[in-house]
């Protein structure tokens, strides 16, 4: 008999006999999650991804996270939205047909388009500082029927109507999560090695994720995080100072913490704490603040929602 099923069993068997039913703990049946949290450049409007309203779609809100508003919910998972540098655009993935592809939206919900149409996933797209979309694909991919662990993601970047592809890393790995610094002279992503690391759960694992800097060109790559735990969701500070992460070093399954370090590796510190898990980090366009995605994981559910917190360099 399966336990759900013994519990009710039993709390029957006390009620018909007059003792007490003993207490129990209610089960989640909703998991709200509000993700990726950005700020536009002029600081006035937050745009996020959730499924609050049944399944994932763009939002966005005041700074505040106040009058939360639909931006695209199409039907095909919108996800990993980025400003451009103006404010007027923004551009996210979305599933079509066998894989996720990169689209590109008016700031108001209108003039949507899709910018890809290559075999393999298109995924993380950030809008650089040189007008350029920046994002990872698995085009190069030799056999695209293998795992997506398996999969060649290369970092590339394009003008904003699709136009101008260009290949910048040639890692024949997963090189994820790109952008470029806001000076326009190096690439940021996340690369997984062929190492023993471990898994968000803490669990070993045969491959390891770290952050990396390199040259537009792939070249002189530099290894930031140098940890055997997950580290992932690399963002540039607005004066390119600073580079903010997230990462399960801590040691607690499921729990992640936002860290921060210098393009030379140096300084690395730890920016929140707390029983809660704090990932996918954002800076706000003052540099003075940090937003992440504060939830809680476990093997049944999750649900979190936006935060944010002070950053003194």
């Amino acid at each position: 008999m399966a336990l759900r099923t013994v519990a009710a069993a039993l709390a029957t068997a006390a009620l018909l006999s007059g003792a007490p039913a003993a207490a129990a703990e209610p089960e989640f049946l909703t998991s709200v999650r509000d993700v990726y949290p950005m700020l536009s450049p002029d600081g006035a409007t937050l745009l996020f991804q959730s499924n609050r309203g049944g399944r994932w779609a763009l939002y966005t809100a005041g700074p505040d996270g106040s009058s939360p508003r639909v931006l695209v919910d199409t039907g095909n998972d919108p996800a990993t939205p980025s400003w451009s540098p103006d404010g007027r655009r923004i551009v996210y993935v979305a599933t079509s047909a066998d894989s996720t592809e990169i689209f590109v939206v008016n700031a108001d919900g209108s003039g949507r388009r899709q910018l890809t149409r290559a075999p393999g996933d298109d995924e993380h797209p950030h809008w650089g500082s040189d007008g350029r979309i920046y994002w990872d694909s698995g085009r190069t991919t030799p056999d695209l029927s293998l795992p997506w662990s398996q999969h060649y993601q290369e970092v590339y970047s394009m003008a904003p109507d699709g136009s101008d592809v260009r290949q910048h890393t040639r890692c024949q790995a997963l090189c994820t999560f790109a952008s470029l610094s806001p000076d326009g002279s190096r690439l940021l992503y996340r690369k997984v090695l062929a190492e023993e690391g471990r898994r968000w759960n803490q669990q070993i694992a045969e491959s390891n994720s770290e952050i990396f800097v390199a040259d537009l060109d792939g070249s002189n790559e530099r290894n930031l995080s140098q940890s055997p735990a997950f580290d992932g969701w690399p963002v540039w500070s607005p004066d390119a100072q600073w580079i903010a992460f997230a990462s399960n070093r801590g040691g607690v399954p499921g729990v992640g913490q936002v860290y921060v370090v210098r393009p030379d590796g140096r300084d690395l510190r730890q920016v929140t704490s707390g029983d809660w898990s704090n990932v996918q980090p954002s800076f706000s366009p003052d540099g003075k603040r940090i937003l992440s995605y504060r939830h809680v994981e476990t093997d049944a559910f999750e649900h979190g929602f936006i935060a944010a917190v002070e950053f003194v360099p």
